[in-house]
């Protein structure tokens, strides 16, 4: 008796009978092929970081590698570029990267540099960071700050400008430049909430957003309808701090625009440029 299809379909019944060649079989007949569900998109840096399209796959990598350029503005004036970096380092793990450079004014003068690097696995979709370094370096000062974050021992290790600090984990923390991934991903999740356990220097800081209305916002790359996230708080100087992102749905919820009012009168905005 002739083997039906286990798909139930309407193939002939010469159709390969192995599972393997039944399924090259089907991919070559099929009238339709289902979309690559990846999406590009990217993360930010500085006073920020990224957002990814989600797959299907529990420990799967949430997103493609990018390469994007920001505008580093001060109140309006330009003061520098941010180049943010996404890459697999093929061994499970992936890199997100950002660099800073002084290209205007005084920023210039004084050779600011600012690098972020960020090593982070993928657990249930979302980043599971495993180290984390910051370096500031300027003709006036440097700032350096390393944490590794041991998640058999559920410890995190932090060492700052020459001082060390050690302090439990939690499930689910992330680094600071991580929080823009998770923002992304929660925004193509069809999130409600935005709350966040963030590992600094010497502890573990709630971070959450609230969502405000949708807006078109013009960068240098073009213009886009966008998500607007906001976070509002008091800093540890008593002054208040707000942060708002435009995250761009079509292209998987980029930050296309990053803004932060730092309670001193200065605003510090990124503007994408390009995404290569």
């Amino acid at each position: 008796m002739a083997l039906r299809c286990p798909r139930r379909c309407n193939c002939p019944r010469t159709a390969p009978r192995s599972r393997e060649r039944r399924f090259r079989y089907h991919r070559r007949h099929s009238p339709a092929r289902c979309p690559d569900p990846m999406m590009r998109l990217l993360l930010l840096a500085l006073l920020l970081c990224c957002a990814l399209p989600v797959s299907a796959a529990a420990d799967a990598p949430a997103l493609k590698p990018f390469r994007a350029q920001y505008l580093t503005l001060r109140n309006g004036q330009e003061v520098g570029r941010t180049t943010l970096e996404l890459r697999d380092n093929g061994d499970g793990s992936w890199t997100l990267r950002s660099d800073t450079r002084g290209t205007s004014g005084l920023a210039r003068m004084a050779g600011v540099r600012v690098v972020e690097t960020s090593r982070l696995r993928w657990r249930d979709g979302r980043p599971q960071p495993l180290r984390y370094d910051y370096r500031q370096d300027s003709v006036l000062k440097t700032r350096t700050r390393h944490a590794d974050f041991d998640w058999a021992a559920q410890r995190v290790h932090v060492r700052e400008n020459g001082q060390d600090h050690d302090y439990t984990s939690v499930p689910g923390l992330i680094d600071r430049q991580s929080v823009t991934l998770a923002l992304a991903l929660d925004l193509l999740r069809g999130a409600s909430h935005f709350e966040y356990a963030v590992a600094v220097a010497d502890q573990i800081e709630p971070m959450s957003y609230v969502r405000a209305a949708d807006a078109v916002v013009t960068v240098p790359a073009g213009s886009f309808p966008s998500a607007v996230l906001v976070r509002d708080r008091i800093g540890r100087n008593h002054r208040r701090r707000v942060s708002r992102s435009w995250f761009a749905a079509q292209l998987g919820y980029l930050p296309v625009q990053i803004e932060q009012d730092d309670g001193k009168g200065d605003i510090v905005t990124l503007r994408l440029l390009q995404l290569d």
